[in-house]
């Protein structure tokens, strides 16, 4: 039989495009991918694997190399399955973390950082005070002042909230200017006198409602939590008006 690629040198010119081509399309992945990928050493490392794997098969397509290859079985083995099989577990884990990184991710306020709604399901504390949350006059300074001092606002109280939690009570912003607070029973006074400490001369207050609760009752004393504070900040409004 007549070897048509033997005039090239090479055993076959069609293993050597699809290679080729492979390579290319690993090239662009990764270019394309480079600032998701650089973020996990994990993923990083796994493309890298990717690539010297694809290269070192690229160079064993040339004849000589092939045949020098062949003197050494296993460090051709290492390099060619070794290295493939490297990149696919590291790719695997990186996969993973940036998939529980962006789970997590998604259980997060964008604004302020604080949690959303999706973690209420993972509230640590079995026995709880609710604290339900409305910033005052929040629409007035966004009508006056503009969003941008408005957002400053909810972002300096989501940061209080935040510094006054103990490990495992939990903040969370539940709407624009609503947020809640699961802390440790009996603690749920203490904790907003140290929101007014904290917030001492800045413009900002606020109204809130309290509730016990557990994980199991936690929706009714979100809900009576709500109409509390309702009805404090009623109660705050009809007492600035002046007559």
């Amino acid at each position: 039989m007549i070897n048509i690629y033997q005039p090239c040198g090479f055993e076959s010119l069609a293993d050597l495009y699809f290679e080729s081509c492979t390579f290319v399309v690993l090239i662009y992945i990764y270019l394309t991918a480079f600032q998701t990928i650089k973020s996990d050493i994990f993923l990083r490392f796994g493309a890298l694997s990717l690539l010297f794997n694809k290269i070192y098969d690229l160079l064993t397509e040339i004849p000589f190399i092939e045949n020098y290859s062949d003197h050494f079985e296993t460090l051709d083995t290492v390099f060619d399955d070794g290295s493939l099989l490297v990149s696919v577990i590291f790719i695997a884990i990186g996969i993973t973390r940036m998939t529980k990184n962006l789970v997590k991710q998604s259980s997060k306020d964008e604004l302020t950082g604080l949690y959303n709604r999706k973690k209420f399901p993972e509230i640590r504390l079995d026995v709880f005070e609710l604290i339900y949350f409305d910033l005052n006059g929040l629409k007035t300074v966004n009508d006056t002042k503009g969003h941008a001092v408005g957002d400053l606002m909810i972002i300096r109280f989501s940061q209080v909230l935040k510094q006054a939690c103990l490990e495992d009570e939990m903040a969370f912003r539940i709407g624009g200017d609503e947020f809640v607070v699961t802390v440790e029973p009996e603690r749920a006074n203490e904790y907003i006198n140290q929101l007014y400490m904290l917030l001492e001369n800045e413009a900002i207050s606020f109204s809130y409602g309290i509730e016990r609760a557990t994980k199991t009752t936690f929706n009714d004393a979100l809900v009576r939590s709500d109409k509390a504070m309702y009805a404090m900040k009623t109660q705050s409004k009809a007492s600035n008006v002046t007559i």
